[in-house]
């Protein structure tokens, strides 16, 4: 057994904090999620930072908010999307400067990936790509890594995920079918596949490993027999699915509109929760290899998601959002020293997730990360009183044309957007819904007032950058009288 813990970091993608049994969902079985919670502690309010898939998994990898690390939006060809610059270290590279041995299988996201030993990654599922080569928004999100291993293991198999994508069904529901593979080809079982290979061996260095699930992101198409197990039919729809939202600029279109709507919604339903048990058998599988290895003992296992999902409310689907449905996500911690079968209700951020992963290694917590640790809940400690903090969100348009930032409270979520576009105010104690902006309305001026000057000290606050220590320290030749990189060398450059 090694001396520090071992690090399993397990996401899911666009995974809603309500698709767990554990957090109330009457209609779908998540055995092995809420077996998760129950040994460890169950953050019930855990917040992402950016609501898009890109800057949310920088803010993971490096415990710093978009405004700092400076990942803020996607490209459409996400090819072309700014990686993390040379010199913001990430979790993986201050583990393995230790002596961890570092892994990454499936999506993380990273462009380029550093700071691992062992890699076996694919983009993601991307709905948008329809041929398995050639697309002009870049190579094909599934990748070579993923092709390779299904193509020797049914040839043809690869193209068949692409051309389901071309046929009229698919544009006419949506991307909500049955998969056309089984479910031991599905990319998400291959990422199972290499993770359980990874624990089972006999390490001799405590590793750090960043499982990264493409699911439930769209399309919905769970293979079977998980396509099957909800009936669309019978099943209950969110009451925010036929809510509009008042006091906003622009009134935005129901996606869903009439019977017809209703069906289309209610099968995307059913496939979303489809894949959400599919994706809990591959947790169940995972789960297995730590009890037989006799890991649980020595690991600390984190899962989360990168952002959640609309699935219908205001009748709407997908992310880019500050919705609760988006930014409020599964944060689920079994920690070796942790107090098992807690639930916790204080709001925690993913920039907290790197603090409380060092602290629990025995590293100190870098100036640079503005995240706290969350080691004194997971022991069951009482925290400090000025521990307490809003969350912040931010983003930004594909196109850079609009920016927006969030913070939310305990009991209220206040939107700024720029370009003079009217602010957003949600009074969450009276509207838990966020029915009702009350922004404008006098009776909450000086709240906004206050939330204003809130946001403005938290994106000026002065974090330092790691610029002159760590890893950092090597990937800077020389800093301007600023501390700014004058110089990169070549080799971090063509790396990225």
């Amino acid at each position: 057994m090694t001396e520090r813990p071992n690090v399993l970091l397990i996401t899911t993608d666009q995974q809603r904090y309500d698709t767990l049994a554990c957090h109330g969902n009457t209609q779908v079985a998540t055995p092995h999620f809420d077996a998760l919670a129950a040994r460890g502690t169950d953050f019930r309010h855990g917040y992402i930072q950016n609501p898009v898939c890109v800057p949310s998994r920088a803010c993971i990898q490096t415990g710093r908010y978009v405004f700092q690390h400076g990942v803020e939006y996607m490209e459409n060809v996400i090819g072309n999307t700014p990686g993390l610059p040379p010199w913001e270290p990430t979790l993986a590279e201050r583990l393995h400067d230790v002596g961890y041995r570092t892994a990454g299988f499936g999506k993380i996201h990273m462009m380029p990936p550093r700071g691992y030993d062992e890699l076996q990654l694919t983009m993601g599922k991307g709905a948008r790509w329809r041929d398995a080569e050639g697309s002009p928004l870049g190579p094909a999100q599934l990748g070579p890594n993923y092709a390779a291993w299904l193509e020797a293991k049914r040839p043809g198999a690869y193209e068949s995920i692409y051309a389901q994508r071309r046929t009229p069904e698919f544009a006419t529901e949506r991307g909500a079918l049955p998969n056309v593979l089984a479910a031991d080809e599905c990319v998400d079982h291959w990422i199972a596949d290499n993770t359980c290979e990874f624990l089972a061996r006999d390490h001799t260095d405590p590793f750090f490993l960043w499982t990264g699930f493409c699911g439930p992101h769209g399309p919905f198409d769970p293979p079977e027999p998980y396509a099957s197990r909800y009936d669309p039919d019978t099943l209950t729809l969110s009451d925010l699915a036929w809510a509009s939202q008042s006091g906003l600029e622009t009134e935005i279109a129901h996606q869903f509109p009439g019977a017809q709507g209703e069906a289309l919604l209610r099968r995307m339903t059913a496939l979303y929760w489809g894949m959400v048990s599919y994706l809990d058998d591959q947790i169940g599988r995972i789960s297995e290899v730590l009890t037989r290895q006799g890991l649980w003992e020595n690991t600390i296992v984190i899962f989360t998601a990168d952002h959640g999902e609309m699935l219908g409310d205001f009748g709407r689907t997908g992310k880019a959002s500050f919705l609760e449905s988006v930014i409020r996500v599964p944060y689920l911690m079994s920690v070796p020293t942790g107090r098992p079968g807690q639930r916790i209700d204080d709001l925690v951020e993913q920039i907290d997730l790197a603090p409380t992963v060092l602290d629990l290694v025995g590293l100190p917590h870098p100036p640079a990360l503005p995240g706290r640790s969350l080691r004194l809940l997971l022991e069951g400690s009482p925290v400090p009183e000025d521990w307490h903090r809003p969350v912040l969100c931010e983003f930004t348009s594909n196109d850079r044309q609009h920016r927006s930032k969030c913070l939310r409270t305990t009991d209220r979520k206040y939107v700024f957007h720029d370009a003079g576009r009217a602010p957003e105010l949600y009074d969450l104690a009276a509207d838990p819904g966020e029915l009702h902006n009350v922004a404008a309305d006098p009776a909450y001026a000086a709240e906004l007032a206050e939330l204003q000057t809130v946001l403005l000290d938290r994106l000026t606050a002065g974090v330092p950058n790691d610029w002159t220590t760590g890893t950092a320290a090597r990937a800077v030749e020389e800093l301007d009288d600023f501390g700014r990189p004058q110089k990169l060398p070549d080799k971090l450059i063509s790396s990225g």
